[in-house]
């Protein structure tokens, strides 16, 4: 790790420390699509956020930054991966407004065989035969948004963040009902540029998908790209919003 990127890294946590600060405003002078969390609460026209899913919650990296932003929000971090887990709950598990849950998100309830990598974020459902060498696995429990959300009497949810290594769609389908009734405001989801990323989630059936079902794309975050101009984008976080969902529970309208 160099001394370039320790001094960026750096900058940027102490600019994130600024506008995560609730006496920042929402301003709409600062950039956007630097902070995905301050755009949404930009969006939603308030720092105060209800229930947010953390699907692939790993260790915890991106439920540090809920945290962060959201402080009083009512947190859900799915993780299957018994390591990672319990990394998860070390750092997070006594948090009154976090629940955390040992269990893999999905199309349907089942019991599938969670393939396990060296590198815990690459961990995936997908079949083995595209995440190359062989490694072990762990049969881990599937549930799905929907059931979830109705057997915690949740009316909606706020965001819904997805980092699954190729299964985001799977997770998709697993809240239509959610997205139908218009109860799902947010979606934050890894995907890739490049046909050969063939370990990650390819962006355009996901937009394609989430645009049919009535979500419009905001924007792209902390993107990974390489080349020696760092020109080639291989991969990026797109956040999506449903303004029909918007409206019904905030008010907030597109005009």
């Amino acid at each position: 790790m160099n001394l370039k990127y320790l001094l960026g890294a750096g900058f940027f946590r102490a600019i994130e420390a600024v506008v995560s600060s609730p006496v920042f405003p929402l301003t709409r002078y600062f950039p956007r699509g630097v902070f995905w969390m301050f755009d949404i609460q930009r969006f939603m026209g308030t720092r105060s956020l209800g229930v947010l899913f953390d699907v692939g919650a790993n260790v915890g990296q991106t439920l540090k930054t809920l945290l962060r932003h959201a402080p009083g929000a009512k947190i859900y971090g799915f993780e299957p991966a018994l390591e990672p887990f319990r990394v998860l709950e070390a750092n997070f598990g006594g948090r009154s407004n976090v629940d955390l849950r040992n269990v893999a998100l999905g199309a349907r309830p089942d019991r599938l065989a969670l393939q396990l990598d060296d590198y815990s974020e690459l961990n995936t459902l997908m079949p083995r035969d595209t995440q190359g060498p062989a490694g072990t696995t762990q049969m881990t429990d599937v549930a799905t948004v929907d059931d979830i959300v109705a057997a915690e009497g949740i009316s909606h949810l706020d965001i819904l963040k997805i980092d699954v290594q190729g299964w985001e769609m799977e997770v998709l389908h697993g809240a239509g009902k959610l997205i139908a009734d218009h109860n799902l405001i947010f979606i934050y989801a890894e995907v890739a540029f490049r046909s050969d990323a063939a370990e990650m989630q390819q962006f355009g059936p996901l937009h394609d998908h989430l645009e049919r079902n009535g979500f419009a794309l905001c924007g792209f975050y902390e993107g990974m790209k390489v080349g020696p101009r760092k020109e080639f984008l291989v991969f990026s976080n797109a956040l999506y919003v449903h303004p029909a969902a918007r409206l019904k529970w905030t008010g907030i309208g597109t005009g």
